[in-house]
Order: structure tokens, then C-alpha cells, then sequence
């Protein structure tokens, strides 16, 4: 039973001038393993864009928008590129979301050159 959906797009060169020109914007998003990640990758704001997208539509997905518990240094994404990218929600974001339980989170993202999107399906 889908209890959530929820999709987001982003622009990959208006990302890319956040992170350029916003002191301190990576930190505040990104947890220091997809900073790892997507900085090894050949267009790390691509991969930045993805992940970004993700944590939206997971907000979205969850009926949560952006608050103290659920922000973006709460949901950490991964992708290898070749597996099913996943999310792990940090602690506050698990407690202010426990109203929800059980339920699983399917996550799909993909990118061009300009733009990134993601789609999150949460389901008991």
C-alpha cells in the first residue's frame, strides 16, 4: 500500500552555483560521504543534483517538508551507478516520521546534463 509519493526536478547549473557561491552549502546538505561520492564522480554537480532531488522527494514523499527533524543532512544518499540507489533517514528524521511505521522507501533518480530528477514511493 503506497502511503507517499513524491518527485522533484532540479536544475544542475543552478545547483552548481549554490554550491559555488553559498559558503558552507555543501556541508549543510550533504553528509561527508556523498560529498566523498559525488566529488570523485566526472560531473560531481550531476551526482549533487541527484542527491538533492532525492531528499526533496523523500520531504515530499513523507508529508514532512523541510523542518529540524526532517532537513537534509538527515537523509544520506547512495549510488554506485549500477545498484538501487538508497536513503538512510538519521535518527530525528526515524522519530519524527514513526507515525508512518512500518514502511519501506523505494527511491529512483536520474540525471542529464542539465537536470536531475528523483522519485520517492514510500509503502507498508
Amino acid at each position: 500500500m503506497i502511503i507517499g509519493i513524491g518527485i522533484d526536478i532540479v536544475v544542475v547549473s543552478d545547483l552548481r552555483l549554490q554550491i559555488e557561491q553559498i559558503s558552507g552549502f555543501l556541508g549543510e546538505v550533504f553528509s561527508e560521504e556523498e560529498i566523498t561520492e559525488c566529488s570523485g564522480r566526472a560531473d560531481p554537480y550531476q551526482c549533487f543534483a541527484a542527491r538533492f532531488a532525492a531528499k526533496e522527494a523523500f520531504m515530499k514523499a513523507a508529508g514532512s517538508g523541510w523542518t529540524d527533524a526532517v532537513d537534509f543532512r538527515q537523509l544520506a544518499i547512495a549510488s554506485d551507478g549500477s545498484s538501487i540507489p538508497t536513503i538512510t533517514i538519521g535518527p530525528r528524521t526515524v522519530e519524527a516520521l514513526r507515525h508512518l511505521e512500518p514502511y519501506t522507501v523505494r527511491l529512483s533518480m536520474s540525471h542529464t546534463q542539465g537536470y536531475a530528477c528523483a522519485v520517492v514511493v514510500l509503502e507498508r
